[in-house]
């Protein structure tokens, strides 16, 4: 059934105004929850035919149909929750407050307010819920729309007051990048606090963040032990070398491996010979632009993280050479 189509049958049956409502910002580990409410024009279809989901169109796309909408509809109320308040009452409590304070905003009372999902807020209005009603209704929809627009705005600004967190591009949900800000620069006021409570456990399982966690392990193991960090993640055509410290007449060339305790193969076993060469000749190129009369070593250190969450190193010194590079590196 088309949208329009659905709210216009719920409309033959109800003795006034229709207003749809949806939320936007429930899984992200910053920002807001944005609750919108909006009560469409019986034209609305010419201003906004296309009308759906939020999150069936690009950003641009409903950024113009947010706008189509402001023309479309009767009324609009929007209403947020901050994380904060988040953390106090939890989301779903939130979600429904923001959906509360929306419709509470509306200078116009609806006759039924049509709720997407499977709970209603504690509203003096008869309401309904719709699964998956921003695919379903019309008003819905363009209420899931608004919502997500007027939050991804929210988080545009606040990307101006903390740098380094690319809530531009994330809006606060927990990508890559979003992760090792946190891990780098700490939580802000922004960030839900119940959202990151197990948040060693969800950033070691998250792609790549486990090597930066076991590389500041490293770091702070290699200089709390004497050693003078000279370089970190240096990048050749070849591959990329962790870490590069000195100590002594030496230079040591650290591959980082972080692994929980009973792992099938030891650390020097996964650094394969064509790892190994790739270091190697990393290696050389450094040596090659960093003139220097140290002796290379070459360096697996294991960090083993236990069920506790505590990490150990266990420093492997001449893990490997590989014959002829090795050779090579001795006379540049």
């Amino acid at each position: 059934m088309e949208l329009f189509e659905f709210d216009e049958n719920i409309k033959e049956n109800v003795d006034g105004l229709l207003c749809g409502v949806d939320e936007a910002g429930r899984g992200p580990l910053a920002g807001p929850v944005v609750a919108a409410a909006v009560i469409l024009k019986k034209d609305a279809r010419l201003y906004i035919p296309d009308v759906n989901d939020s999150k069936k169109f690009s950003e641009k796309k409903r950024n113009i149909l947010y706008k189509n909408i402001l023309n479309a509809a009767v009324d609009i109320g929007v209403g947020s929750v901050c994380a904060k308040k988040i953390d106090e009452i939890n989301i779903l409590n939130a979600t429904m407050l923001a959906m509360k304070k929306a419709i509470e905003s509306l200078k116009i009372v609806p006759y039924l307010v049509l709720v997407d999902g499977n709970r209603v807020p504690n509203v003096n209005i008869k309401s309904r819920c719709v699964v998956k009603g921003d695919c379903k209704s019309a008003s819905i929809a363009a209420a899931s729309i608004v919502a997500k627009v007027t939050r991804d705005n929210f988080m545009i600004e606040l990307d101006k007051k903390y740098e380094g967190y690319y809530f531009k591009n994330n809006k606060g949900y927990g990508t890559k990048k979003h992760y090792e800000s946190i891990l780098n620069l700490g939580i802000t006021a922004e960030h839900r606090k119940t959202f990151l409570k197990n948040f060693k456990e969800k950033i070691f399982k998250t792609q790549n963040i486990s090597g930066i966690i076991g590389e500041k392990v490293c770091y702070g193991w290699l200089c709390s032990n004497g050693y003078n960090v000279i370089c970190k993640n240096y990048k050749s055509r070849f591959g990329e070398i962790d870490l590069i410290a000195t100590k002594g007449s030496y230079i040591y060339f650290v591959e980082v491996k972080l692994r929980k305790y009973g792992c099938k193969y030891s650390p020097k076993e996964v650094v394969n010979l064509k790892k190994q060469q790739k270091i190697i000749k990393t290696a050389i190129i450094f040596n090659e632009n960093n003139k220097n009369s140290y002796q290379p070593k070459f360096v697996v250190m294991e960090v083993l993280r236990n069920s506790s969450g505590r990490f150990n190193v266990n420093f492997i010194d001449n893990a490997f050479y590989v014959e002829g590079e090795y050779e090579l590196f001795r006379g540049v």
